[in-house]
C-alpha cells in the first residue's frame, strides 16, 4: 500500500502546556539555585580545593526530555522565546520579560505554542 508510512499522532495544545510547565519548572528551579541551607559550611570545609578554570565546568546536564524541548523553544523566533520564558519559567510575570501589553504578550505565547506543536 501507498499509505503504510508510520504516522506520529500531532501533539495537541493541552498536552504541550503539560510538557511546558515541566519544562519551566525544571529551568526555574534551576534558575533559583540550591538554597542556604542545602549544605553547612563545615562541610564545604572539608572539601579539597580544586581550582578550576576560565571556562568552569558544567556539572549539571539536563533530562533529555528538557533537552528536547530546548532545542525546539532555541529554534523559535526570539518573541516567542521571551514569551514561553514569562509563561512557564516566570510564572506569567510579562511585564519582566519587555512586553508593553498582555495582548502583545499572549500573541507571542500563543504563536510559540502553535509553532511547537507542527
Amino acid at each position: 500500500m501507498q499509505h503504510d508510512l508510520p504516522i506520529e499522532p500531532m501533539m495537541n495544545i493541552k498536552q504541550l502546556r503539560v510538557e511546558l510547565k515541566a519544562w519551566g519548572r525544571y529551568w526555574a528551579s534551576q534558575e533559583q539555585g540550591q538554597g542556604y541551607a542545602s549544605r553547612s559550611a563545615c562541610d564545604r570545609l572539608s572539601e579539597p580545593f580544586t581550582p578550576r578554570g576560565c571556562g568552569g565546568t558544567r556539572d549539571h546536564i539536563p533530562p533529555d526530555h528538557i533537552n528536547r524541548y530546548d532545542m525546539k523553544v532555541y529554534c523559535l523566533a526570539h518573541d516567542c522565546r521571551r514569551a514561553l520564558r514569562a509563561q512557564y519559567i516566570c510564572k506569567g510575570q510579562w511585564p519582566l520579560m519587555g512586553f508593553d501589553t498582555e495582548k502583545t504578550f499572549l500573541y507571542w505565547l500563543r504563536r510559540a505554542e502553535i509553532a511547537l506543536t507542527c
